[in-house]
């Protein structure tokens, strides 16, 4: 399964843990989606901060993804919803490690 395949799994499930160990340990995620919804830009460094971040996102139910589609070997397009503000987005594989591990990845509207 590609990476963009795992993320998007690991997002619809909601799976915090799973979606951390995706990324390198110094992996980066860019969420330049949140600033159409008024709030802040999401850059996140790391797979724990990664884990923890959307651990939270999802416990209290503020980021869910809805009617994924992956739309080649790096990108999936997706409604995103920011605690109940919904935008078009598509997210995008940057950079991954020979072993399927993501480097960076960039989610941003649509």
């Amino acid at each position: 399964m590609r990476p963009i395949e795992k993320y998007v799994e690991t997002m619809e499930n909601k799976d915090f843990v799973a979606l951390g160990n995706l990324f390198t340990d110094d992996g980066v995620l860019n969420d330049y989606c949140s600033n159409n919804s008024a709030q802040p830009e999401y850059h996140l460094y790391g797979k724990e901060a990664i884990n923890m971040f959307f651990r939270n996102k999802f416990l209290f139910r503020r980021y869910s993804i809805a009617d994924a589609e992956v739309v080649n070997d790096t990108q999936a397009e997706f409604i995103a919803n920011f605690g109940g503000y919904h935008i078009m987005a598509i997210a995008t594989v940057r950079e991954a490690t020979e072993d399927g591990h993501i480097v960076s990845l960039t989610v941003r509207p649509k």
